[in-house]
């Protein structure tokens, strides 16, 4: 059986500068589960340790959350399907399963509303676990509709606009698959501050570096980085099975 987890919320604001980034640790390289590397983190204070083998399915709140928001959660599950090995779809499916209640297992039902928190430009994941494994079950993604709605929201540039919009789905996208924001001490003065976090020599961070708006590049806009993302979506597909043993 699944249990609610603790409601995840995320500010989209700029990233800052963080030092040069090291590959991250590859599952191949482990005997025993493993909880966090380089520019990843497993979310482990919601109760999830590892990602399922077994397929999970996009599926949509209401005729609206589908229309609007379909195509921006198309390439990081062809990303999780093709880089990771667990296969994630994007269906047409509705589903009216409430907010407050698990939806089946390995659905995620991805909602279109009006400040889900109630503030001003937040979106909201609210990750399930499976009881039996900690393993991610599903749950529900909340776009704040405001991206959309409200012109220019990000930027007065369309296609940046667009880009951080394409970064906020997939980082809601993360936390369901298991992943919290990988944020560290970069500079060394005590302190865990927003979007400080490792990045790679051409300025890549992770894009569950949070709270940001990840990387808006075209060509890596909404996609984790190879980086630092896949290689822990991949340690939490290998903590599935080594958590059984």
């Amino acid at each position: 059986m699944p249990t609610r987890l603790q409601h995840v919320t995320r500010r989209l604001l700029t990233p800052l500068a963080a030092l040069l980034g090291v590959l991250a640790l590859t599952a191949a390289t482990t005997a025993t589960p493993v909880y966090k590397g380089t520019g990843w983190k497993a979310f482990t204070s919601v109760g999830v340790y590892s990602l399922s083998p077994d397929p999970y399915v996009i599926v949509f709140a209401n005729a609206t959350a589908r229309t609007k928001l379909s195509k921006y959660f198309t390439v990081p599950a062809a990303q999780v399907t093709t880089s990771v090995g667990v296969k994630v779809t994007v269906s047409t499916t509705l589903d009216t399963t409430p907010v407050g209640t698990c939806p089946a297992r390995h659905r995620i039902v991805v909602h279109y509303v009006y400040r889900p928190t109630g503030q001003s430009g937040i979106s909201q994941a609210r990750p399930c676990h499976a009881n039996a494994n900690g393993s991610a079950w599903g749950g529900h993604i909340l776009m704040d509709n405001e991206y959309w709605t409200k012109p220019n929201w990000f930027s007065t540039n369309p296609t940046t606009n667009d880009n951080r919009r394409k970064n906020a789905s997939t980082h809601e996208l993360g936390h369901i698959l298991g992943l919290d924001h990988p944020n560290t001490d970069v500079d060394k003065d005590g302190k865990v501050e927003n979007s400080e976090c490792v990045k790679t020599a051409t300025g890549l961070k992770p894009i569950m570096c949070g709270p940001n708006r990840g990387n808006t590049s075209t060509a890596d806009s909404g996609r984790f980085t190879t980086q630092y993302d896949i290689p822990g979506l991949r340690q939490m597909l290998r903590n599935y099975t080594l958590r059984q043993t």
